[in-house]
């Protein structure tokens, strides 16, 4: 490993937790990161952007799912 390509920047990244308010306190506080959308749910339906690009990824094998949206303190996220 070339130690010179560390550390290495990201832009995305989705992980899924047990328990979603403790997840984005703990990124706020031990990480600094930022929120940006909340805790919310989604929906899987067909008449929303949000529900039908799920249904396109997940399947048809799920009902809800809760998310939020972070940043890093470089404002990447």
């Amino acid at each position: 490993m070339n130690k010179s390509n560390y550390p290495r920047s990201f832009s995305h990244i989705g992980i899924t937790v047990p328990d979603i308010k403790k997840a984005v306190e703990f990124y706020e506080e031990v990480m600094g990161w930022y929120v940006i959308m909340p805790p919310s749910k989604v929906t899987k339906e067909r008449d929303t952007a949000i529900g039908q690009m799920c249904i396109d990824v997940f399947g048809e094998h799920w009902e809800t799912f809760d998310i939020a949206h972070l940043s890093t303190s470089d404002g990447i996220g």
